[in-house]
C-alpha cells in the first residue's frame, strides 16, 4: 500500500456565535448602519433650522443675492444683542435690544423686527416690532409667547436698505401654578 496519508478533515465548530464569521459580518453591518444613521440625524439637527419656506425654488434661485447681502451685512459691522429674560407661556416679558455700530457707539435704526418661528408648527410663527426708548440704540418690545417648547428667532434691524440680523433659539417653559 501507499504511504500517503490523507490530511485530517478540518471541522469548523460554529457552536460559539461570536467566533462565527457570519455573525460577525451581520454585527458589523448593523453597527455601520447605526453609525451612519446617528451621523445623519446629528447633521440634520445641527444644520437645519427647521424654518418653512413657502417657495423653496425662488429662495434657491436668489441664493447669490442672499450671499451678497450677508457679505454687505458683515461689512457694516453692526452689533445687535438681546437681553433674554426667562420666558413662560402666555406671560408677558420685556425684551431689550441694543444696537451698536462697528466702533461700538450706539446706533439709531429705523426699525427692528423679531421673527419667531416654531419648528413644530408654522401656524404659530409671529413677528414682533421693537420700539425706541429714551436712550439711543436701545429698543424694547413686549413679548408674549402662546405655546411652550422650542422656538427659533431672528431679529433684524435696518436703516434704509442696510440691514443686519442676529438669530438664536429659545425655550419657553410652562407657567408654574
Amino acid at each position: 500500500m501507499s504511504d500517503i496519508q490523507q490530511p485530517p478533515k478540518v471541522v469548523k465548530n460554529w457552536s460559539k456565535p461570536w467566533r462565527n464569521p457570519f455573525v460577525i459580518f451581520w454585527i458589523l453591518i448593523l453597527v455601520t448602519v447605526l453609525a451612519v444613521n446617528f451621523f445623519m440625524v446629528s447633521m440634520a439637527i445641527v444644520t437645519a433650522p427647521g424654518f418653512v419656506n413657502d417657495n423653496p425654488y425662488k429662495h434657491g434661485a436668489n441664493y447669490e443675492k442672499i450671499l451678497a447681502s450677508r457679505k454687505a451685512q458683515a461689512l457694516l459691522g453692526w452689533q445687535l444683542s438681546i437681553a433674554w429674560p426667562e420666558v413662560k407661556v402666555n406671560t408677558p416679558v420685556t425684551l431689550t435690544l441694543q444696537a451698536k455700530d462697528k466702533e461700538g457707539a450706539a446706533l439709531a435704526v429705523e426699525g427692528i423686527e423679531l421673527y419667531a418661528y416654531r419648528p413644530a408648527d408654522v401656524k404659530d410663527d409671529f413677528v414682533l416690532k421693537f420700539s425706541p426708548t429714551d436712550h439711543v440704540g436701545v429698543y424694547t418690545a413686549q413679548l408674549t409667547v402662546p405655546k411652550h417648547g422650542n422656538w427659533d428667532w431672528i431679529a433684524e434691524a435696518h436703516i434704509g436698505t442696510d440691514k443686519s440680523s442676529i438669530a438664536g433659539d429659545l425655550f419657553v417653559g410652562d407657567v408654574v401654578k
